[in-house]
């Protein structure tokens, strides 16, 4: 064994001990047979609500067997400290799906921004061609009111509320007849 493998198992070891993250303790353990990585795996992919009878009925259909196999799997999970690997391994695929749900925020807010840039330049379009004597305070208010409101939202400087005065759902595009022909 070189230095380096001895300091890999001894991090692996010491996992538990010092807090420190795991070193994918969730792998195949030295002097774990073949057998028993199996029944781990069985164990750790039973979920959070996992345990070792559980397992092994998920396991085992045959009553007689599952005895026998849960006595065994038992010893297993305390050599091998099934329920310590199982919860490294359920951090890390916390940590996985998190980064992946971080990824398609970003890539959402993205397109909402590019959507709301569209939105606001329709809308400055619409007030070039517009005679300002058309325009009452209540529509020019309500509109840079929702301009405003909704480049916030995509830039995520503020949070939606939902329905809107009008009734309108966030998402919801309304077309008045000030839009027609654009």
């Amino acid at each position: 064994m070189t230095a380096i493998d001895k300091i890999i198992n001894d991090a692996r070891e010491d996992v538990g001990r010092t807090g420190l993250p795991p070193f994918e303790s969730w792998e195949r353990m030295k002097g774990e047979s073949t057998m028993a990585f199996a029944a781990f795996r069985a164990f750790r992919d039973y979920g959070p609500e996992r345990n070792v009878r559980k397992a092994v009925d998920g396991a085992e259909s045959n009553p007689a067997a599952r005895a026998k196999k849960y006595r065994m799997w038992l010893k297993w999970a305390a050599a091998y400290r099934w329920k310590e690997r199982a919860g490294d391994f359920d951090g890390y695929a916390e940590k996985l799906r998190m980064a992946e749900m971080r990824k398609t925020i970003e890539a959402q807010g993205e397109q909402h921004r590019k959507v709301t840039g569209k939105m606001l330049d329709v809308v400055s379009k619409k007030l070039d061609l517009m005679d300002p004597a058309e325009l009452s305070q209540g529509n020019l208010t309500d509109w840079v009111e929702a301009a405003i409101k909704a480049e916030r939202e995509a830039a995520g400087l503020a949070a939606g509320t939902g329905a809107s005065k009008t009734g309108q759902q966030q998402g919801e595009l309304l077309f008045t007849p000030d839009f027609k022909g654009l």
